[in-house]
Formats: structure tokens, sequence, C-alpha cells
């Protein structure tokens, strides 16, 4: 069962522009000051929860002269080709691109780690917040690896050894990353919503680091205790060459 049917093929859609209102670089809305911000028993704003995920198809939000590509990057992005999304072979979409998907999440908060468990793909990210090192030596991962610390009431995930092309792409319409891609993730959280921000950091695809805001709110459902629903996506989609391409004046073969 879909919770949202018409995103079923969300990686091939999104290349048409759909966009999410808040803007490149845009301030989270302020936090209410007349509810407190809940707390663990140890007195850490507490994540715990299920939330809908702002959905974010293109981080470029209709404005792609703000993001800055060097040659290459912005070469990768114009060449691209929807039907080559790598989620369409069920393959994990990566981060940031796991926490901007259509679909919501459970956030699951210890005193040691920060546990995120997506609706999307029926996968998760483990991220220890006692800010340990990254390893020396990584295979790298879809997922790459993720270490958390807290500054003050906000997580700072810092995210390395993540896969680069054909593996991942940091969005549905296409934006590139390498295997040098660096990603610094900040939740914070309010009364009601977690604020998120991430910054990419990509030397080889983007001249200088650029952040995106995003505000995730409590998941509302018919029902008095909120739950994530089985997704299964076929690893040996057999429907993949029937995908076309967004290519002008090339033919599906």
């Amino acid at each position: 069962m879909l919770r949202h049917p018409l995103i079923a093929a969300f990686g091939i859609a999104l290349s048409l522009g759909l966009t999410a209102p808040p803007g490149v670089g845009q301030t989270a809305s302020a936090p209410s000051e007349s509810k407190p911000i809940p707390r663990t028993p140890e007195g850490k704003p507490d994540f715990s929860g299920f939330f809908d995920i702002q959905y974010t198809p293109n981080m470029a939000m209709g404005k792609e002269d703000s993001i800055p590509y060097t040659p290459a990057g912005k070469a990768a992005y114009a060449s691209h080709d929807a039907k080559d999304d790598p989620t369409s072979n069920c393959w994990l979409p990566g981060v940031p691109r796991i926490m901007q998907s259509p679909y919501p999440a459970q956030f699951v908060q210890t005193p040691n780690y920060l546990l995120i468990l997506f609706e999307y793909m029926h996968t998760f990210r483990s991220i220890p917040l006692n800010g340990r090192p990254h390893p020396t030596r990584m295979e790298p991962a879809f997922m790459g690896d993720s270490t958390g610390h807290w500054e003050g009431d906000t997580i700072v995930v810092d995210t390395v050894g993540l896969k680069g092309p054909p593996w991942t792409w940091l969005d549905t319409a296409g934006h590139q990353h390498s295997d040098a891609l660096h990603v610094t993730e900040r939740f914070r959280r309010t009364a009601d919503n977690i604020e998120y921000e991430y910054t990419v950091d990509d030397p080889q695809m983007y001249a200088k680091p650029w952040t995106l805001h995003r505000v995730y709110t409590p998941l509302k459902l018919d029902r008095a205790l909120p739950e994530l629903i089985e997704y299964s996506c076929s690893e040996n989609n057999r429907d993949i060459q029937h995908l076309v391409t967004t290519k002008p004046g090339l033919e599906q073969k």
C-alpha cells in the first residue's frame, strides 16, 4: 500500500519541476514561545516521534542560479537523464536525499543514539551521539558514515564516505555529487516540529558549500498510535526498460 500513490515513481516525475515552498538558504520558522520544547529525563531536547518529512524533489527549488556549480558539477547536472535515477533500481538514496523523501519517518532517541526509521525504502540511520571520529579506512556506502554530537540543544551530524556516481544523486531532479561529498546536518527541536538544516560540501561538483533548511512536522493520522507502513521496492524491477528518456531528441531503445 502506497501512502502517496502518485509518487510511486517519484524518481521520474520530479524532473518536471515540482518545488517546495521555502527557498535555498531560507531561515526556518521560529519556535513557539507558548509551549516548552519536549525534553528527555536527561534534560536534552527529545526528538522522538513520527514526523512528515518536507519533500524536496529539487534542491534548487526554482532558483537554479543559486547553486554554486563547478564546471564539472554543472556538466553533470546538464547531462543527467531522469530515467537513470538510481532509486529506480531500489538502491538506497543516500544522504541528504533520504532526508527529503515524500514519506514519513520515526525518530527514536536514546542517550547515545539518534535512530531515524524511514518508511521510504524501509531503511534506517543509526547515528551515534558521542562525536566518535570517522573510521580511517572506509568502504564507500550508500548512506555513508555518520557521527553526531550535541552543540547546546542542537544535534550536529557529520557524514562522509558516500558512494559517488552512478550510485546516488542529491535529489530527484538529478543534482549530482562525487565520492568526496561531505554533509553536515543540524537538527533542532521546537515545541512542535524538528528544524532540519543540511550543508552540502563537495569541491568536485560545487565551488563552495551550500545549505538548505527544512521543517519536519508531526505525522497526523486518523489513529491514536502512529506507525510506519510497509514500503516494498522490487530490486529486480522489470519495468526499468520501459522508462522513457528525458533528453530531447533521444528515444528509448
